[in-house]
């Protein structure tokens, strides 16, 4: 069974004695009940990892020794979630799915035919980064997905054209997502589209940016699974899975 992760800031991951406190330790004393004498996995969010043995368990934080730092190994596919805005529910679970099946990145797309809004302040990015982060703790991710601010349709072409593969979902595609070829290294992205889909607008502009207009198969689905699903297909075609 593989070891519980807590994350904690990269310069305080360090061999020796090691203390977990706020928020991250109070949940790993209180939430988890983790107790003297058990390991854990401490992770900075940025690949380093390390096995420490619990030394010492207080209300808020916890003591651990750390006799070694390694670091997990980068993919040489890195996968971007472009994930159009959706309601509640809708968009945390997009998140949460994304993140388990290994996305690199995420960026949140202003479509036309998204409802939900995007909170410039931050307050938004803010909750994906956290969605993201619970859920890469609970994959044992050692490495939290990169979570970019909303961008326009335009904004997004300029941002993918850099890529090296784009896969856009279309329920009327006639290309099969199972059927692509995925470069055995180099940036990889899979656009997911709002509950009301592409506008024509939208999908013209990406046929004409050349990317690959791909259907999942003979059933439409949810937003907030679509993209994930696109994601476990291509890194079934590389050396992730």
């Amino acid at each position: 069974m593989t070891l519980p992760v807590f994350y904690i800031a990269p310069e305080l991951l360090v061999t020796g004695s090691v203390t977990l406190d706020g928020d991250e330790g109070r949940h790993a004393a209180t939430v988890k009940r983790i107790r003297v004498g058990e390991a854990i996995d401490l992770c900075d969010g940025h690949g380093r990892r390390a096995e420490a043995n619990v030394s010492e368990v207080g209300k808020s934080h916890i003591v651990a020794a750390v006799s070694e730092i390694i670091e997990d190994p980068q993919e040489q596919v890195t996968i971007v979630a472009v994930q159009a805005l959706a309601k509640g529910e809708r968009a945390e679970l997009a998140i949460e799915i994304a993140t388990e099946v290994g996305a690199d990145e995420v960026i949140p797309w202003k479509a036309e035919h998204c409802i939900a809004k995007w909170d410039a302040s931050g307050k938004t990015l803010g909750k994906w980064q956290r969605i993201a982060r619970e859920a890469s703790k609970q994959s044992r991710r050692s490495r939290i997905p990169v979570i970019h601010d909303a961008q326009s349709t335009a904004e997004l072409i300029t941002q993918l054209q850099k890529y090296d593969a784009v896969f856009v979902l279309h329920e009327a595609a006639e290309a099969s997502l199972a059927h692509t070829d995925v470069p055995s290294q180099g940036t990889v992205a899979v656009v997911t589209g709002p509950e009301g889909g592409i506008s024509a607008q939208e999908l013209n502009q990406f046929e004409a940016a050349g990317f690959s207009i791909v259907r999942m198969g003979s059933t439409v689905m949810r937003t907030s699974t679509a993209g994930a699903i696109a994601i476990g297909v291509l890194a079934s075609k590389t050396s992730r899975w």
